[in-house]
């Protein structure tokens, strides 16, 4: 399978064209390009400015040396790749943005990649961009690459109710009886023995009198 021509719309969708065993098809995608298919075709600008001979590329002796606002002058849009061996080659298609706010369509000439006879100095970084936007065009195509859009979704804003618990009224904890306090009462209630705490004499209780549970 190759990548033969593709094209970037102006609504950033892709209409492409390949080659497989069952012919040829193209296909006209609904979906955003990502950004690494856009990078991709970017890396093909300065080629553009050095085959059609503008001005950013006069005096230049590398590919590097293009202005930094380069993509605001001159922008590729698509390619055709033809030939086979080593006449196989590419025509870039782009335009440039003039000041009056109109647009320059532009044509490459068709350009070689492995010709020795063919005059450019970049017929292996052209081959090499080409080569990395049909890969871009390929994972649109099969691997459903495509620019995801996020929507906003709105939110009802709520003001934050005051929560406040409720009373939890305390529990009555009842003091637990000791067996040898009872028993020493019950002692007590039956013996005639007069005990003197701090100076105060405390004589038994008489008569059948209920126990009072002391607490420990």
């Amino acid at each position: 399978m190759e990548i033969t021509k593709a094209k970037v719309t102006k609504d950033n969708t892709l209409v492409a064209t390949y080659t497989d065993e069952t012919g040829t098809i193209t296909v006209e995608g609904k979906n955003l390009v990502t950004n690494d298919l856009i990078n991709a075709f970017k890396a093909l600008v300065p080629h553009m400015a050095f085959l059609c001979e503008q001005k950013e590329a006069d005096g230049k002796e590398f590919l590097e040396d293009m202005p930094d606002n380069i993509d605001s002058i001159l922008e590729v849009t698509g390619y055709t790749v033809g030939g086979d061996g080593d006449s196989r080659g590419v025509t870039l298609t782009g335009k440039r943005f003039l000041k009056s706010n109109k647009v320059l369509n532009l044509n490459a000439p068709f350009t070689k990649f492995t010709d020795e006879n063919e005059d450019y100095a970049f017929q292996f970084e052209l081959e090499q961009a080409i080569e990395s936007c049909s890969y871009e065009v390929n994972e649109y195509i099969f691997n459903k690459k495509w620019k995801v859009v996020q929507q906003e979704l709105p939110f009802e804003e709520q003001a934050a109710a005051d929560v406040q618990a409720d009373a939890v009224p305390e529990a009555e904890t009842a003091a637990p009886a000791s067996p040898d306090i009872e028993a020493f009462q019950k002692i007590m209630d039956n013996s005639k023995v007069t005990i003197e705490v701090n100076g105060k004499k405390i004589k038994p209780r008489s008569g059948r009198h209920k126990t009072t549970q002391l607490a420990s």
